[in-house]
């Protein structure tokens, strides 16, 4: 989702469709997004092609744009475990306001979108069962 909006924001024209169906490639409308998704991707997959994909991003993104990246995966990696360990919901105006994308890219099908209210399948925890957690 902010990936879109900061895209449009910098005049870009960002396909996300290409970081989530395995049939599409390019590089997203994104500069260096050939690279940055083989890192992602093989960051994500643990794969054996890591090294190799760091040091094709490192070429051109240099050492601090890798670093930045490798960041970028480990928060998105870990803000997802968190919301979908705690059951955390999305909030009504972000339902509202990432519909239209999270149907493009079938994110409603994924199991953690099982904690919204307004999700396509039953929450796994109510709004009480989820704070309760933190008294």
């Amino acid at each position: 989702m902010l990936l879109g909006a900061s895209g449009s924001k910098a005049g870009l024209t960002v396909d996300l469709e290409v970081a989530t169906d395995p049939t599409k490639t390019g590089d997203a409308g994104v500069p260096h997004g050939n690279e940055l998704l083989a890192f992602a991707t093989a960051a994500n997959r643990r794969s054996d092609v890591l090294p190799q994909a760091r040091a094709a991003l490192a070429a051109v993104v240099g050492h601090e744009g890798l670093v930045e990246a490798t960041a970028t995966v480990a928060i998105f990696n870990g803000l997802v475990r968190v919301a979908d360990g705690t059951g955390i919901q999305l909030d009504p105006s972000m339902l509202t306001s990432t519909a239209e994308t999270r149907a493009a890219l079938g994110i409603d099908l994924f199991s953690g979108a099982a904690n919204s209210q307004d999700a396509p399948t039953q929450p796994r925890q109510d709004a009480a069962g989820v704070m309760g957690m933190f008294s």
